[in-house]
Order: structure tokens, then C-alpha cells, then sequence
């Protein structure tokens, strides 16, 4: 036999406005009027011939009978939402947003990718850089942070950590060298030196570690990452860069790393997604990926927090 189902828009306006307990709210969730949704939950009423609100002066209020009724919709229409995100994810291509510093999607996330979009082809990830400090608005479903944990609110998969070491161009290092292919610290700090704006002090606790001191004025800094590494590709000077963004570069030749001092810290890059969405099947395919892309730092330090 057929089953027997009431209308569905009713029945839907019905579970929103019995959500809401009010019409008003309901027909904003529902991108209608106020009458609109009215009607349709009369109709739901009449279909059963019974009342599901109690319409006074200062709005509705849901009947003892309905009450039941409304939560068991309320959690039927949560599983087909969710039914629906998962044949979205592995059936039909879903966008995945993804924002990050420039560099590091440059240079760490992009030739990755690949590798996730074999393994997801249905997923198109979509990148897009600039501010990262804010995914409560929705314009991401995942961003790249850096800092230390722990991330209240956040599943938080770490990535690598801070390991920074001084680079230049083979030309650079072949006009100050002498025999050995690694400089001392001392030799560094008569170079040009290259820095980020907001990581100055990157150089000062490289060389208090190595046992130096260094002026804060002998460093020149830039506000894009992307102009210090490529002042020190085109032989201007030594950037104290992540490692993990050089690998290219140091296959390439087009850098090399000049020093054995590295400066470590517990500070990293995460990649963030928020625990209402963590669930989700298209942002915890990603998530669960980059613990295996993030090598020994992800592995085994993912949180998943909440609140």
C-alpha cells in the first residue's frame, strides 16, 4: 500500500512555526509571509481536523497535543537534511570553502590538492585568502590559523609547527662563503636580512638562539610574505622561512638553507573548522585528509572541541 503522508509544505511550515512558536519567525526562516505560513498551517489543520495552535491577540502558542507531533518532525526533517548532505557529498559535486594565508595555500596547500581531489573528486574545493580570524559568518567552511592550541568551538587539526631556517639564493651564498656550504651565525648577521612585518621578531630569537644579538634596524621588513621569499630567490637577502613552504623551492635550487641553527617553537598552523560544522560530510573528508597530509605534526594531535 501507498503510504500516507500529509502535504509537505504544510507539514514543513507547521515544524518551523512549531519551532519557533511563533508565525513571524517561521515566515523569516521560510523566506515568506507571515499569511503565508498561516494558511499552510491551516491547511495542515484541517487536514487532520484538529488545532495545532491556540491563535490569541499577541500570537500562537502550541497545543499539548502538538507539542509531541512537532518534535518528532523537527527530528525527521534534521535526518533528511542530513541524508542530503551526505548523497550531496559523494554523489553530486559540492563546493568546499577553504580560506588561508596566501602563502601558505600557495605553498603548502595547493600541491597538495591533488592528492585530496583524487580521493573526492566530487568535492570542488574553492580557495580564497585573506583575513582568517572570523568563520562564524559562514564565508568558509574551514580556514588556516596560526597560533598555538587549544581552539574552543573548534575541530583543530595541527599541521606543522614553527620550524624556521635561513635561506638565500646559491648566488647569495657563493658571494660570501668560503669553503663550506653552511654559514655562522655571525657570517648571517653581516647580510641583508629579510622579514615579515608581522613576525619581527623571528630574526632576534633565531640569533639569540644561535648566540648573537641583532639590531632590529639591520632587518628589513614587508608586509607580503610572498615579496620576502622572492626578494631572497632573486639573491637580496636571507628570509627566515618556514620550511614548510620551501620545499619547491629547495628541489628547484632556486633557494638553500644556509645555517644548521633551527628555530622551533610550539606554535603552528591549523586548519580550523567549527564544531557545528565538523560533522558535516564534505568538511570532515577534508579535515580527516589533512591529518594524513600534515604528517607527524597532525598525526594524533587533532581536537575536536566544542564550546
Amino acid at each position: 500500500m501507498a503510504r500516507r503522508l500529509p502535504p509537505l509544505n504544510p507539514l514543513r511550515s507547521f515544524e518551523v512555526a512549531a519551532r519557533h512558536n511563533s508565525f513571524a519567525r517561521a515566515a523569516d526562516e521560510l523566506a515568506v509571509t507571515p499569511a503565508a505560513v498561516s494558511r499552510q498551517v491551516k491547511l495542515l489543520e484541517d487536514y487532520f481536523g484538529v488545532e495545532f495552535f491556540t491563535r490569541e491577540a499577541g500570537g500562537v502558542s502550541l497545543t499539548p497535543e502538538a507539542r509531541a507531533y512537532a518534535s518528532a518532525l523537527s527530528r525527521t526533517f534534521q535526518q533528511i537534511a542530513a541524508a542530503t548532505d551526505e548523497f550531496r557529498t559523494h554523489h553530486t559535486s559540492s563546493i568546499l570553502t577553504v580560506r588561508g594565508y596566501t602563502t601558505f595555500l600557495v605553498k603548502w596547500l595547493v600541491p597538495r590538492l591533488p592528492e585530496f581531489q583524487k580521493l573526492h573528486p566530487q568535492i570542488k574545493v574553492r580557495l580564497t585568502s585573506g583575513t582568517v580570524n572570523d568563520i562564524a559568518r559562514g564565508e568558509a567552511d574551514i580556514v588556516f590559523r596560526y597560533g598555538g592550541s587549544p581552539w574552543p568551538g573548534f575541530r583543530a587539526v595541527l599541521l606543522f609547527r614553527d620550524e624556521l631556517v635561513p635561506v638565500c639564493s646559491p648566488a647569495l651564498l657563493r658571494a660570501v662563503r668560503g669553503r663550506g656550504r653552511l654559514l655562522a651565525p655571525a657570517q648571517i648577521k653581516t647580510m641583508p636580512l629579510l622579514s615579515l612585518e608581522a613576525r619581527r621578531q623571528d630574526w632576534p630569537d633565531w640569533f639569540q638562539q644561535a648566540g648573537e644579538t641583532l639590531p632590529r634596524e639591520q632587518v628589513q621588513s614587508f608586509a607580503d610574505l610572498a615579496v620576502v621569499h622572492e626578494f631572497a630567490r632573486r639573491g637580496l637577502g636571507v628570509a627566515l622561512a618556514q620550511r614548510g613552504y620551501i620545499d619547491e623551492d629547495l628541489a628547484a635550487g632556486n633557494l638553500v638553507v644556509i645555517s644548521k641553527e633551527v628555530l622551533r617553537r610550539e606554535l603552528g598552523y591549523y586548519a580550523l573548522a567549527s564544531s557545528d560544522s565538523a560533522g558535516r560530510s564534505k568538511v570532515a573528508a577534508f579535515m580527516d585528509w589533512l591529518e594524513q597530509a600534515g604528517g607527524p605534526d597532525a598525526a594524533g594531535r587533532t581536537g575536536r572541541r566544542a564550546g
